[in-house]
C-alpha cells in the first residue's frame, strides 16, 4: 500500500498525521463551536416555541375577554331596556294616576258647583216665598183695610200654599 501511496504522492507517516491532526481539529471546534451553537440553536428553538405558546395563551385571553366584553354589554343592553322599559311604565302609570286625580277634582268641583248652584237657588226660592208670603199678606190686608190678628197663621197658611204649588209644579 505504501507504493501505491507513493506513487500518488502520498507519504504515510505524514497521512497519518494529518488525520490525526484531522480528529483533534474536529474534537476542538465540536467542543469550543459545534456543541455551543447547537446550544444556542436549542435555546432559541425553546424560546421561539414559549413564545409562540405565550402568543397563543395571549390569543386566547384576547378571544375570552372580547367573549366577556360581548357578554358585559348584551347584559347592559339589556338592563338598559329594562331600565327605559320601567321608566316608560312608571311615567304611563304617573300620567295615568294624574288623569284620575284631575278626574276626580272635577268631578268634585261639579259637584260642589251642582250643591252650591242648587243652595243658591233654593234659597232664592225661599227669598222669593218669603217674599211672595209678605207681599201676599200685605195685599190682603190692604185689600181688607186692617191688620190680620194671627200673622204668624197666615205666613204658615201662605208658606203650605206655595210649599203645595211647587211640588205640584
Amino acid at each position: 500500500m505504501d507504493a501505491v501511496l507513493g506513487q500518488l504522492g502520498i507519504e504515510g507517516g505524514l497521512l497519518v498525521s494529518q488525520i490525526v491532526n484531522f480528529l483533534i481539529l474536529m474534537v476542538i471546534l465540536r467542543i469550543t463551536l459545534y456543541q455551543p451553537v447547537l446550544n444556542m440553536l436549542e435555546q432559541r428553538r425553546q424560546r421561539i416555541a414559549q413564545s409562540m405558546k405565550d402568543a397563543e395563551r395571549a390569543s386566547a385571553a384576547a378571544r375570552e375577554a372580547e367573549h366577556d366584553k360581548a357578554k358585559v354589554l348584551d347584559e347592559a343592553r339589556r338592563e338598559a331596556q329594562e331600565v327605559r322599559a320601567q321608566a316608560t311604565r312608571d311615567a304611563e302609570k304617573i300620567a295615568q294616576d294624574i288623569r284620575a286625580r284631575a278626574e276626580v277634582e272635577a268631578t268634585d268641583i261639579r259637584r260642589k258647583a251642582q250643591t252650591d248652584a242648587q243652595a243658591q237657588a233654593e234659597s232664592a226660592l225661599s227669598n222669593a216665598n218669603k217674599q211672595i208670603a209678605d207681599l201676599a199678606i200685605l195685599a190682603t190686608q190692604q185689600i181688607l183695610g186692617r191688620e190680620l190678628s194671627n200673622r204668624s197663621e197666615h205666613e204658615r197658611f201662605v208658606a203650605e200654599f206655595l210649599a203645595q204649588q211647587g211640588s205640584a209644579a
